[in-house]
């Protein structure tokens, strides 16, 4: 597992790849150890991009936040 900061240069790394020309979807997958401060129910909840996606497996050994980008808001009210 990586560090927050860590998966965060991955992601950047990603995104300075050149993008394919033909349209289509594209997932960007960085995984990054979580600790007792972090929350990532309540972090997903505090993104602009929708959709928003959180699940937990019963048994607590893994978690999943994920967000899309159909649809950027800039305020919810």
């Amino acid at each position: 597992m990586l560090s927050v900061s860590t998966a965060l240069e991955s992601l950047y790394r990603c995104l300075d790849e050149a993008f394919p020309p033909s349209p289509g979807t594209r997932i960007f997958d960085v995984p990054f150890a979580l600790n007792d401060a972090f929350d990532p129910l309540l972090w997903c909840t505090h993104q602009p991009q929708w959709p928003q996606f959180y699940w937990q497996q019963r048994s607590g050994d893994e978690e999943l936040a994920a967000l899309g980008a159909v649809q950027i808001f800039a305020s919810l009210e």
